[in-house]
């Protein structure tokens, strides 16, 4: 059987999958997550910064040390939102063409929600709906619209979790004011997509894991994540520090200090599709590439 293995290099982590198989039926073999945060420091001028850079490099490297455990017939690495809009991105793909020999295929928005959508429709049961999917990155949010089949609708808008608290949630926590400024922020950005998105009539919201798998980890709601929960989810997480957030939920740094933005742009996206109840599957974007790559 074929053994495969995809990269997804993000704006807050970056993740590796080995998958043994075919398109639709393989199993797992590993899965690791690198803390990295790529971003850190980036969206002051649109610079990748040299220290993360480097966290980024020694990442590879372990992912190379990792791949050596397996015979692999197909790799795959793609990047996303922090190297579509990173004006020294062409420098950073040079560094780790020399430093790892790896080559970094950054994706377009459309491709990227179209790789989600195909992961996760194949990772919950839709019941033959028409399903919104979302998935809240770091530094960008793709929303599709279709089901099993089809993709109706899809579309990545450069607003993320990372990229809203580098942006506005500058004090810890943060001020009235900047949770406002964030908010008119979401709302500029998602406004005119979430029109379009209503016009589809999904029928149904599903997130995939990231912020949104996060958060609901952190609830861990009987069913779907409802509306009216994360609204008073927020209340508590808006007064608290991001050492308050990590004793509160249990989450490290990483995930702790970018649950609030992350959780601002779910409930905006939830209020405005009327769809109060948002399901979680377990495969996002790393299934889709594995699944993309099989059936190549």
């Amino acid at each position: 059987m074929k053994q495969v293995a995809v990269v997804d290099l993000g704006t807050n982590a970056m993740r590796l999958a080995i998958g043994k198989g075919q398109a639709l039926r393989y199993d797992l073999l590993h899965y690791v997550r690198y803390p990295n945060r790529l971003s850190e420091g980036m969206f002051a001028d649109g610079m990748l910064q040299r220290e993360p850079v480097e966290r980024t490099l020694h990442a590879l490297s372990g992912i190379q040390e990792a791949l050596r455990a397996y015979r692999i017939d197909a790799l795959r690495l793609i990047s996303t939102s922090v190297l579509r809009t990173a004006k020294n991105a062409d420098y950073f793909l040079d560094l780790v063409r020399k430093r790892t020999g790896f080559s970094i295929e950054i994706i377009s928005g459309s491709e990227e929600a179209r790789l989600i959508h195909s992961g996760a429709v194949h990772g919950i049961d839709t019941a033959g709906k028409r399903a919104l999917v979302i998935d809240i990155g770091g530094g960008s949010t793709e929303l599709s619209v279709g089901d099993t089949g089809t993709i109706e609708y899809a579309v990545s808008i450069e607003s993320g979790a990372v990229r809203l608290k580098e942006r506005f949630l500058h004090h810890d926590p943060p001020l009235p004011e900047e949770l406002e400024a964030a908010g008119k922020a979401i709302d500029e950005d998602f406004s005119g997509v979430l029109r379009r998105v209503r016009g589809f009539r999904p029928q149904l919201q599903v997130g995939v894991p990231g912020n949104i798998g996060t958060i609901y980890m952190t609830l861990k709601p009987v069913s779907g994540l409802m509306l009216k929960d994360l609204g008073l989810f927020y209340g508590k997480l808006r007064l608290l520090t991001v050492n308050g957030i990590r004793e509160f939920t249990g989450l490290d740094t990483d995930k702790a200090d970018i649950l609030l933005p992350g959780l601002m742009i779910l409930m905006r996206i939830m209020d405005e599709t009327g769809l109060e109840n948002c399901y979680v599957s377990q495969k996002g974007l790393l299934h889709g590439l594995i699944i993309d790559l099989f059936s190549r």
